[in-house]
């Protein structure tokens, strides 16, 4: 539902029942009620804003602006405060929404509409940092994410353990994606100081420099010709079997050469560690080889050439693992 701005706020008692509230129990945090609060008894501390490394920008104040000077939606949740205490000139301290209330001053509002919060100051940080998640205003970038999870390292309120900090970003970023979450761990706990029991491949560079630092073996990772294996190599993260299956049957068909293949893994979980995840790897391959022999396809453009060593305490760092 979209009110024009004067309409919203000289109507705004009876509009408090009908304005969005944000479910943070997730996160350990009780959306109390939606109440009006004039500006002057909201404390407001831009420093406390420490989900973002970037401030907003001029710019994005403008279009903050704009957007509530052509309406105010309902169904948009609005800004956040928690309850400091009576004892305090301004009792109310603002939790997020800093460049909504800097545009909604601008617009020379006297108050505005806000959730009440009431939660720990460990769980309102973590709803600090989620808030934007779910909202087009301006998404966390991902050095956003490394900086609030290094703080609550830093401060104690998480253990310095890849676990707890994995455990915290799924908490806070639900919707981000794997590779997401594992690049910005692993930033995280470099940054931290934490030495991780696994390597991750990030790049064929990586994958590179693990042959010229470590390997006593040369292979050819990019699909180029092994002449001293007589086959051509390629290089594969696991899920990406079928793409590879196929590029391999392509060129046997114009060559007649097989393939072989060096895979890696994602990070481990408690139900699947390396050895679980690369005989998936291995499962997944000989499933598409079934499936082809039984439309009639007699020869098998593979070869399991193995993995590359990622468990730091059980692999070889030397060879791949057969």
């Amino acid at each position: 539902m979209l009110l024009t701005l004067q309409t919203f706020l000289d109507n705004v008692d009876s509009y408090l029942d009908k304005i969005a509230i944000p479910d943070w129990t997730h996160l350990d945090v009780k959306s109390k009620e939606t109440m009006y609060i004039p500006w002057d008894q909201i404390y407001i501390d831009h420093d406390k804003n420490e989900s973002k490394v970037e401030p907003h920008t001029a710019e994005e104040i403008e279009c903050l602006r704009l957007s509530f000077a052509e309406g105010v939606n309902l169904n948009e949740f609005p800004p956040g405060v928690k309850y400091r205490g009576k004892e305090y000139a301004k009792p109310f301290e603002l939790e997020y929404g800093y460049g909504r209330s800097e545009s909604l001053r601008l617009l020379k509002t006297k108050g505005w509409v806000f959730t009440l919060l009431d939660g720990s100051e460990d769980a309102l940080e973590d709803v600090q940092a989620a808030e934007n998640e779910g909202l087009p205003k301006r998404l966390n970038k991902e050095v956003d994410m490394r900086k609030f999870l290094l703080k609550k390292v830093r401060t104690g309120k998480i253990k310095n353990t890849e676990e707890a900090i994995r455990t915290k970003f799924r908490k806070v970023y639900p919707n981000r994606s794997k590779a997401i979450m594992h690049r910005v761990v692993q930033q995280v706990c470099e940054s931290a100081g934490i030495e991780q029991p696994y390597v991750l491949y990030t790049s064929p560079k990586k994958v590179q420099d693990w042959l010229d630092n470590n390997s006593r073996e040369e292979y050819c990772l990019d699909g180029e010709f092994d002449t001293a294996r007589d086959m051509y190599g390629a290089l594969m993260k696991e899920g990406y079997q079928y793409r590879t299956v196929l590029n391999a049957v392509s060129k046997y068909v114009q060559t007649g050469k097989k393939t072989y293949v060096i895979y890696h893994c994602g990070a481990p979980t408690k139900k699947s560690g390396f050895l679980e995840k690369r005989n998936q790897v291995i499962m997944g391959f000989e499933n598409i080889r079934e499936n082809l022999s039984a439309c009639g396809m007699n020869v098998w453009p593979i070869e399991y050439m193995g993995a590359l060593p990622q468990d730091r305490e059980k692999d070889n760092f030397k060879s791949l693992v057969i």
